[in-house]
């Protein structure tokens, strides 16, 4: 029986994956959450951010990530 190789959807994304998406600093993306604009989940000491969660930050903002 041979078990085929399939790739399944992305369904969270680190924090670092969401700064590349996002194309700003893992710093930044740490301060989305703090500010309760991207939601977060904790995977042992590890926060993830849901496809969701991210989908829905780019729907209400535009895409636009302040810069300080």
């Amino acid at each position: 029986m041979a078990t085929e190789n399939r790739s399944l959807p992305q369904m969270v994304y680190t924090v670092e994956e969401t700064a590349e998406i996002l194309k700003v600093c893992e710093k930044t993306v740490y301060r989305l959450v703090e500010r309760k604009m991207l939601h977060a989940i904790k995977a042992l000491r590890h926060l993830r951010i849901t496809k969701k969660s991210l989908d829905n930050f780019l729907a209400t903002t535009g895409g636009e990530v302040g810069h300080e």
